[in-house]
């Protein structure tokens, strides 16, 4: 709730002015907590752990809603890139849809999360791309549709991954993907 109601009223104050907001949640990491409320409405959840963790993303959700609502009243959703992700795989395993592995694994399932990209006009809607992305290629995709080059005084590992959005022919921006982890977590 604290970052939903930072983010709402950053965007008010910034409203007349093009501004960039990265707003990354600890929910539903530990420790895990929900509201009586939420909790409450996800009885088909039976073990008690899984169903506090839905019960937190059932909140997230809502706030996320309350970010992007905030963005149409004031007129911005339209001219607003929004990406959604999660930097890893689901905590528990076998919640990762059939792939091996969770949350800390190298596996499929411990890495695969969605990309979710809205911008009205921009990103066709209800377009699936399979290419894959990592988090480090949304800092040079943003850079590109800014109009701004990436910084020549460092290595960045990350990709340009904006053909691949409106154009079903683009070449997946990476030779491969590495993923490595230094221990399992339990």
């Amino acid at each position: 709730d604290y970052f939903t109601d930072n983010a709402i009223a950053a965007i008010e104050a910034n409203k007349n002015r093009p501004f960039f907001m990265y707003l990354a949640y600890n929910a539903p990491h530990t420790p895990l907590q929900a509201t009586k409320g939420d909790y409450d409405a996800l009885p088909q959840i039976k073990d008690h752990t899984q169903r506090v963790y839905g019960a937190m993303i059932r909140q997230l959700d809502r706030r996320i809603g309350d970010v992007l609502q905030k963005l149409k009243d004031t007129r911005l959703d339209q001219n607003t890139l929004v990406i959604f992700t999660s930097d890893n795989g689901p905590w528990f395993e076998g919640s990762s849809e059939g792939l091996r592995g969770r949350k800390g694994m190298p596996f499929e399932g411990g890495q695969r999360v969605p990309m979710i990209a809205s911008w009205p006009g921009r990103v066709p809607a209800g377009k699936t791309v399979e290419n894959p992305a990592m988090n480090i290629d949304v800092f040079p995709t943003v850079l590109a549709l800014a109009g701004l080059a990436l910084p020549s005084d460092r290595v960045i590992d990350g990709r340009d991954f904006w053909s691949v959005m409106p154009n079903d022919d683009a070449a997946d921006p990476h030779d491969a993907l590495l993923f490595f982890h230094d221990k399992v977590i339990d």
